[in-house]
């Protein structure tokens, strides 16, 4: 009976972990952007159990510190595990292309499912 109470107790917490960093809220339409989402959502997971370490650990200066707000918690994730973007000219121009080009694609790929439908309709 204490297996299953602690089976319980496990898969509420991992519920709970679930809302608490983003995981349920994920709507993911790829395997790369659910690897994305589910790394960002674990590197929470980990930043928010580090902060409970640390803010459980004893120290000399007795501060009362109120629980850190998800904001604050996505501030110390961003600073210390998420690299900043890069801004050089370079990466921009690769990228605007990158963008416009499956823009591109996807736009003749709609003119050409508009298409078909248009003369199965007919």
């Amino acid at each position: 009976m204490d297996i299953i109470c602690t089976r319980w107790k496990i898969e509420e917490d991992f519920q709970q972990a679930k809302g608490l960093t983003g995981l349920d809220e994920g709507q993911v339409t790829s395997w790369i952007s659910w690897m994305r989402w589910s790394l960002i959502s674990l590197l929470a997971a980990a930043v928010l159990t580090v902060t409970h370490a640390r803010s459980n650990t004893t120290d000399d200066s007795n501060l009362e510190l109120a629980p850190a707000s998800p904001r604050e918690l996505l501030t110390i994730l961003r600073v210390t595990a998420v690299p900043a973007p890069r801004r050089d000219l370079q990466h921009v121009l690769t990228w605007s292309a990158w963008r416009r080009h499956h823009q591109h694609r996807a736009a003749a790929c709609h003119r050409r499912w508009n298409n078909i439908t248009a003369e199965a309709s007919t």
